[in-house]
């Protein structure tokens, strides 16, 4: 048997309202199987941690009792991390004009609020199990790795069949029961006036996307595989291939006068989304076409009874089961949002916003530190040391981004998405949603450094107990927005901003009790109250920039004929200045002296260069 603690940090409504998987522009769920005592050729002890920024290296060395995913010194380790940084790169660059060109081409119409509740399903499979980075991907990259080269590729036919198995099944039942799925997580389409063109745009696109769930496993345990092998591009860009294929739909749909109906227009997406993963399944199955050609061919009853095989499921399965428990989290969001016309796209939108900066900063910030964390066990005074410093790091870089951007929402999501479809109602509500989101941005950082401090100290039970209580919470608080206080899409996004702030705040006083040294209440006072200074210091200089800029440049004949370019530029100049207003007092009051700042920086290029490339999956 596998013996392995196992800990998890699952991101539940408060940070996963309407994820949407494709693009992950911040990291998914953590999981952590902490190291565990070895047994002579069985799978060990795995320590994992999901992101959507990391990538996986080759492994390098044959020493079983110390296996790392973790790329080779020298010239190959900067070209391949080179690839994959392209590869990665382009990928958030497509995933974003694809929701841009969708924005544009739909708007918050009927097509993306029926895409966004046709997709919960088969992105579930496709994205958090199979895609890049999820659970599948990882868990074979780092079983594979410990495995002789012959017992790894037997272990990867023996689970791509029953991977084709499940899916097979999963996804006829889903082809069968569009409707009854639908009406589990999305029963206002059957309230609604306009619920019934949305519905029967979902249903179609759920069963066109049917074959995504066959495929996911498979994918997901091709990419593992590629991954242990060393190649990283092609996972790394593999997301591009759907979000390529559904701008060149949406393309195809605005130029076609015969296919420019919705539901016309729904279908396509839906058959661009499912294109573009067998696409990258038929790439996987030409590249590893050795390993695929003798699929089918050792008998159910051995794969079922194979060793390799129950102990991977035996690592998959509570993986799955926290991923299944953010899911939840999107069913409760999606359950309301339905009762609200437009809301489900709206939120979408805003969510995309608040998260491209959340995301960086999480894996600039957050990643590095847990290993860091990890080693600083055995001194408690470093470990508080460090973690007040990933704190104040973490505010003092987020939180003027924030305050930039809650003041210059509306030019910002006029410059991103306002054309052609996206008009100025749909800019009206992704607005008021951004800034119910933006509240609860720098809890959502906060949590995530705390929990990497919880894992640290090798307890995983505090944190999924903490979310647990927080899908519970918002589905309630969801509840009253929506029934009780009439809010619609704003009071769904302020839910998940309040869950966000308390689950925050619990496992602070959680963690003050595992580390007594860690600062009081009190002692954070001062630095807060700067920090909300200088937010209100950058607010009013933002603002006033940006009227100021509107005035002058309303008197030039080429900015007034080009209301875009001067809704880009006076976006640019006031949020550069409110930036720069931001640090003024903190470097007037020394909030805690930049030293904290260059010091923890330098752990984190240290820690950095320690692991060349995604360097937190450690086995």
């Amino acid at each position: 048997m596998i013996s392995a603690r196992i800990a998890f940090n699952v991101h539940s409504p408060i940070n996963y309202p309407l994820h949407n998987p494709q693009l992950q522009i911040f990291p998914p769920p953590f999981f952590r199987f902490a190291p565990a005592k070895p047994f002579p050729d069985r799978l060990r002890g795995i320590q994992i941690l999901f992101c959507a920024e990391n990538q996986f290296d080759s492994p390098c060395g044959d020493d079983s009792s110390n296996r790392k995913i973790a790329a080779p010194p020298g010239c190959n380790s900067v070209k391949a991390a080179t690839w994959v940084g392209v590869a990665t790169l382009t990928s958030k660059i497509l995933g974003l004009l694809r929701e841009v060109t969708m924005a544009s081409v739909f708007g918050v119409g009927p097509v993306v609020s029926a895409f966004k509740y046709a997709w919960v399903l088969p992105g579930f499979s496709s994205s958090l199990l199979g895609g890049v980075n999820g659970p599948i991907h990882i868990i074979m990259a780092t079983t594979l790795s410990k495995l002789p080269k012959e017992r790894g590729k037997k272990l990867f036919l023996h689970l791509t069949t029953i991977m084709f198995l499940i899916g097979g099944v999963a996804g006829a039942l889903v082809y069968i029961f569009p409707e009854l799925i639908l009406r589990i997580y999305a029963p206002g389409l059957w309230i609604l006036v306009e619920g019934k063109i949305i519905r029967e745009m979902a249903m179609d696109q759920l069963k066109i996307m049917a074959p995504c769930i066959v495929l996911a496993g498979p994918v997901g345990l091709g990419f593992g595989y590629m991954s242990a092998e060393g190649n990283n591009a092609l996972p790394s860009i593999s997301p591009a291939f759907s979000s390529s294929l559904l701008i060149v739909g949406c393309l195809i749909h605005t130029f076609s006068r015969r296919l420019n109906a919705p539901s016309i227009g729904g279908k396509i997406v839906a058959v661009a989304v499912s294109l573009g993963l067998f696409l990258q399944w038929i790439i996987q199955a030409t590249v590893l076409r050795t390993e695929w050609s003798s699929i089918f061919l050792d008998s159910l009853s051995n794969i079922v009874k194979s060793r390799d095989v129950c102990e991977f499921f035996s690592l998959l399965l509570p993986a799955t089961v926290s991923s299944g428990l953010a899911q939840i989290a999107s069913f409760t969001d999606l359950c309301f949002a339905s009762l609200i016309p437009g809301a489900a796209a709206g939120l979408s939108y805003a969510y995309l916003m608040v998260m491209a900066p959340l995301g960086a900063l999480s894996s600039i910030i957050v990643l590095p530190l847990v290993a860091t964390f990890s080693k600083q066990t055995s001194s408690w005074d470093n470990l508080v040391d460090n973690l007040e410093r990933a704190l104040l790091l973490s505010m003092v870089l987020l939180l003027p981004i924030f305050s930039v951007m809650r003041i210059l929402a509306e030019p910002i999501i006029h410059v991103l998405f306002q054309r052609f479809a996206f008009d100025s109602s749909a800019s009206a509500l992704v607005s008021d949603v951004f800034l119910a989101y933006s509240l609860g941005a720098p809890f959502f950082i906060t949590k995530d450094v705390l929990v990497a401090a919880f894992y640290a100290l090798g307890d995983g039970k505090g944190p999924f107990l903490v979310s647990a209580g927080a899908v519970a919470l918002n589905a309630f608080l969801d509840w009253l927005s929506v029934s009780r206080f009439n809010l619609g899409a704003k009071g769904l996004a302020l839910s998940t901003s309040f869950t966000a702030a308390a689950s925050t705040f619990i496992l602070f006083h959680l963690l003050k009790r595992k580390l007594p040294g860690i600062a009081n209440y009190t002692d954070i006072f001062y630095p807060t109250t700067l920090l909300l200074f200088c937010c209100l210091i950058s607010n009013l200089a933002t603002s006033a920039t940006y009227k100021l800029m509107c005035q002058l440049l309303s008197s030039s004949t080429f900015f007034s004929r080009h209301h875009l370019m001067k809704a880009l530029v006076t976006a640019s100049i006031a949020g550069c200045l409110g930036i720069v207003s931001f640090f003024v007092p903190v470097i007037v009051l020394h909030l805690s002296g930049f030293k904290i700042v260059r010091d923890l920086y330098k752990m984190l290029i240290q820690q950095q260069s320690l692991r060349p490339m995604a360097k937190s999956h450690t086995l």
